[in-house]
């Protein structure tokens, strides 16, 4: 029976290494990520975000509305404090993930920050109930809200 030789066997190891190397990192990643999410500040339900709804702190989160659920549409946030560094916000519905969609916010100046062409997941079931995971520098809002 042939053997391998051993530097045939140490490079097999050292590409399983490897494999474990980038990849644990990857899990721990995403499972810490997805701890945080569920780790909200505050929820918001029912929230109108045609008409803007404020969080704790005073700042307004508000929706551009598209003609219909597949189209993007623009989110502005008002009255952000002004040491706030990163916003993004990231859509699910309840009991179902659809996948990774975070939009990031740009600061427009004077506590306005904008997200341009954000899009909803969609679901074959034909639901629009969303949670939206708004993230306000590491502080987690979620914000329950329909679509058109």
């Amino acid at each position: 029976m042939p053997h391998s030789p051993p530097i045939q066997k140490n490079h097999k190891l050292i590409i399983i290494l490897l494999f474990f190397i980038v990849l644990i990192p990857i899990i721990v990643g995403l499972v810490l990520w997805n701890v945080s999410r569920h780790d909200a500040q505050s929820t918001l339900a029912n929230c109108n975000v045609r008409t803007g709804c404020v969080l704790p702190g005073g700042a307004v989160i508000q929706f551009t509305p598209p003609a219909d659920v597949t189209q993007p549409f623009n989110i502005s946030m008002h009255k952000v404090p002004p040491q706030v560094q990163r916003i993004t916000v990231h859509f699910t519905m309840r009991n179902m993930e659809l996948g990774f969609n975070q939009t990031d916010f740009k600061p427009q100046g004077n506590g306005v920050w904008l997200a341009r062409n954000a899009v909803l997941p969609l679901c074959v079931d034909e639901r629009n109930d969303f949670l939206g995971d708004l993230n306000v520098d590491g502080q987690h809002y979620s914000i329950v809200f329909t679509a058109p």
